[in-house]
């Protein structure tokens, strides 16, 4: 197996939650996965790697197949971060924009691990001087050489296909942080509110939402009333939207009714 690699082949991993978590950074890279090998490699039980999988399985994770598990069909068609990067790449760039002009200079900014985020961060590296947290790989890198930007990243378990952290000890390390305002990605949107096509993230935004005064939502068109299979926050939680272009009119007013700002160009 080809898609874990840290240290040697028998690993001892802290809890659940991160073999859980590797286990899913294993599916995608090959796309299956046999609970044999998957014992070997953690060093746990078979019956341990299946009540993994059947957990995962509920959370609409994987798919369960004789002696092991495959991605599920409403995710196969999910790439990586690299590839979302490059789709619409203008719009995500007049978000960005967008979004920069709505922060105040030496503000605490959060800014979350999608792709949309990620160019609001490009955007603001040259003009803000505040301080960012970020669970994103991609936004600390695009911040390394811009030393008037203070900035906070969120240690934990890197998932790779997002090129995030997740896991316990960002949530722990939230709940020391108070975030002004955090601009959230989504995969997609509709009037029940935001949500992320995969729950492994779940627990990450909710806390960075929870650290927040203020949640920006920034996301464009494409994701109106797009497929999302885990519900991340109701409309309570966001101030504003936004977004590159006019969205379907009834999901617009429906949004609007909710006292959410829409911030087009």
């Amino acid at each position: 197996m080809q898609g874990v690699k840290e240290g040697p082949r028998q690993l001892r991993h802290r809890g659940a939650e991160r073999r859980r978590t590797l286990i899913l950074e294993e599916l995608f890279h090959s796309g299956h996965v046999s609970v044999s090998p998957l014992s070997e490699l953690f060093n746990v039980s078979e019956m341990t790697i299946r009540r993994d999988l059947h957990q995962l399985a509920r959370a609409g994770e994987l798919e369960l197949v004789h002696g092991g598990a495959r991605i599920p069909e409403h995710l196969r068609d999910i790439v990586d971060f690299s590839a979302r990067t490059l789709s619409n790449s203008t719009a995500k760039q007049s978000i960005a924009e967008l979004a920069a002009g709505l922060l105040t200079e030496r503000s605490v900014i959060g800014i979350d691990a999608g792709t949309t985020a990620h160019s609001c961060a490009v955007a603001l590296s040259e003009i803000y001087s505040g301080t960012i947290i970020t669970n994103s790989i991609p936004v600390l890198s695009s911040l390394v050489d811009f030393p008037g930007v203070s900035v906070i990243g969120l240690g934990g378990d890197l998932l790779h296909r997002n090129k995030a952290m997740v896991g316990s000890r960002v949530t722990s390390a939230l709940e020391q942080i108070r975030i002004e305002t955090l601009l959230l990605g989504a995969s997609a949107v509709t009037a029940d509110g935001v949500y992320n096509h995969s729950s492994v993230e779940l627990a990450t935004k909710t806390a960075l939402i929870a650290a927040s005064a203020e949640v920006i939502l920034v996301a464009d068109s494409t994701k109106a009333n797009a497929s999302g299979a885990v519900r991340v926050c109701g409309w309570e939680k966001i101030s504003s939207l936004v977004t590159e272009a006019p969205w379907p009119a009834d999901l617009t007013q429906a949004i609007s009714q909710k006292n959410i700002t829409f911030v087009t160009p």
